[in-house]
């Protein structure tokens, strides 16, 4: 692929590219399609990760009991992992060009700084909880990291995990309270669309800060996976792949299942020293959860390679609009939850939001497939590309980096 033209599908770019990234893109969108309905019903309980269980049916106790288990906290640091893996690959790539360093960092910043503006104006229009401006954020300021040696690389990911950990049970515990009023519709809409938009974007500044934080330690083991080609080459290490998932899936439930008794209502008076511990619990094994879901992903690529149907190459479409995806779910969210628009917060239980994101993914995994079939990029990857193909001489003078670029994409989401 030397050109910026998008290749029809079937063609050799597509045919050559590797499945696990855009597989793992694809199929974590909707764990974050799941993650983030449910924090727009309304309810009158005590808020933990945005649920309102005990106003609820059994029904919508259980989907919140099982939606902590196996889906929040556990995609964010997947979808970290896969922007550090594809940044790695850049680097490395650039390596093998003779070309030095310095100039694909100044690529790779330049992109960096195009996420925050688009993170900006998608949390301005349409959703608080954008991922897009903490990515910038984090490849702005990590991206000198990703050539450090091991010892380093490591030292400083384990580092971001116990401050993100920290962090994040922090934000999560804080949401234990007996406020009627404080439901996770009241926390992210507001009753008109100004103090709406203006909640939007002063949210925006002070958790993208944050959310680049809890993404270091995964966006630099997907750095270091990068350096030995993991995911291209998943058949190489198998061995490897297999021991993460099995790892990382068994600590991540187990982690998982203590939260689970608060948010599903079977435990209705944990303390507030409690609640941080299970929720610090929670977002710890949340790390492993995403590595383990990332090589679960990546063995099951292994299998359907050969052999793709026509579900996996449209999830695999998908991933590779990832960020046109994830955007076209933040405009259901507004368009269906919004008390100035449909208000179907008021309406439907975790359950009923749960449904709502399975067909905001399905929908979003065929219009990306149509995309493909057309060879088409999706609408914002064709914008971001073509902004960064005005940058200056210096910066895109070579159409193979600038391809390459390309590749770093797709929103990470708590």
């Amino acid at each position: 692929m030397s050109d910026g033209a998008p290749r029809p599908s079937g063609s050799g770019a597509t045919a050559d590219r590797a499945l696990a990234p855009d597989l793992a893109r694809g199929l974590m969108l909707l764990i974050v399609a799941l993650v983030h309905a449910h924090m727009f019903v309304s309810g009158s309980a005590a808020v933990i990760r945005g649920y309102p269980p005990v106003a609820g049916s059994p029904a919508d106790a259980a989907t919140a009991g099982v939606l902590t288990v196996l889906a929040d906290s556990r995609s964010f640091p997947m979808f970290a992992l896969l922007f550090g893996y594809g940044t790695g690959r850049i680097l490395a790539r650039e390596r093998e060009r003779g070309r030095d360093g310095p100039g694909a960092r100044a690529v790779l910043r330049r992109r960096a700084r195009l996420l925050l503006l688009f993170g900006a104006v998608h949390a301005l229009l349409l959703f608080a909880g954008d991922v897009l401006g903490a990515y910038g954020l984090l490849a702005l300021v990590a991206v000198g990291l990703t050539g450090a040696r091991d010892r380093i690389l490591f030292t400083v990911a384990g580092a971001g995990v116990a401050v993100g950990t920290v962090l994040y049970a922090s934000m999560l515990a804080a949401g234990v309270s007996g406020d009627p009023d404080d439901t996770a519709a009241a926390m992210f809409l507001a009753a008109d669309p100004v103090s709406d938009a203006a909640y939007r974007i002063g949210t925006w500044v002070v958790t993208t800060p944050l959310f680049a934080v809890m993404s270091l330690g995964p966006f630099l083991i997907g750095a270091h996976a990068a350096r030995q080609r993991v995911l291209e080459e998943p058949g190489r290490h198998r061995v490897l792949l297999r021991r993460v998932a099995v790892t990382g899936t068994a600590l991540s439930v187990a982690g998982g299942l203590p939260l689970a008794l608060v948010t599903s209502g079977v435990w209705t008076t944990a303390p507030s020293d409690v609640a941080w511990g299970l929720s610090a619990l929670h977002v710890l094994t949340g790390y492993a959860g995403g590595c383990g879901l990332a090589a679960a992903v990546a063995l099951l690529a292994l299998r359907l390679q050969g052999r793709r149907s026509r579900a996996v190459t449209a999830v695999a479409a998908c991933g590779r609009r990832s960020m046109s995806a994830y955007v076209w779910q933040s405009a259901v969210w507004l368009v269906l939850f919004a008390p100035y628009t449909f208000g179907l917060g008021d309406r439907v239980g975790v359950l009923g939001s749960a449904l709502v994101a399975l067909g905001a993914w399905g929908a979003g995994v065929l219009l990306a497939d149509l995309l493909r079939r057309r060879g088409r990029r999706g609408p914002a990857e064709a914008l971001l590309a073509r902004v960064t193909r005005r940058a200056p001489p210096a910066a895109a003078a070579a159409p193979e980096r600038e391809d390459a670029v390309r590749e770093v994409n797709g929103p990470p989401s708590p």
